[in-house]
């Protein structure tokens, strides 16, 4: 049985951007992350103080509105492989669209019975290297 294999909680997400660290979602993001035994995943993050919208259904939202909860939410589902200290998300269900049918590799460190899983460094929009590096307990 593989070590990731539970629901997890996230416990912290930090950003790394040139020197800079940041904390996404206003440092109070909310996060679930599940494995299951026979291959399959899903992570959930949001913002904890997401903006309420005026009615009772996201369909019945001004566009705005579905702007603004939507900018404090990220979610994906797929299937995932191991191999030593990486894990490859392979993407089939996203929020955003563009991660469908695409691979997110994490770098898991282990602290603790803590998880660390952060991405390899990429250019953000100023061009400055971003590393994500969110920690996670299991439940």
């Amino acid at each position: 049985m593989s070590d990731l294999v539970g629901t997890w909680e996230l416990t912290d997400w930090v950003a790394t951007v040139g020197e800079r660290q940041q904390r996404p979602f206003n440092g109070d993001a909310l996060g679930r992350l599940t494995y299951t035994h026979d291959g399959h995943m899903w992570a959930t993050l949001m913002r904890k103080d997401r903006p309420l919208v005026s009615t009772a259904t996201l369909a019945g939202a001004t566009a705005t509105e579905r702007a603004a909860v939507a900018a404090g939410y990220l979610n994906y589902a797929g299937t995932y492989t191991q191999a030593g200290d990486r894990v490859v998300h392979h993407v089939e269900l996203s929020l955003l669209p563009n991660w469908v049918g695409q691979d997110q590799e994490r770098i898991i460190t282990w602290i603790g019975e803590d998880m660390e899983l952060s991405t390899d460094p990429e250019p953000g929009r100023s061009g400055e290297m971003i590393v994500n590096r969110l920690r996670w307990r299991r439940i």
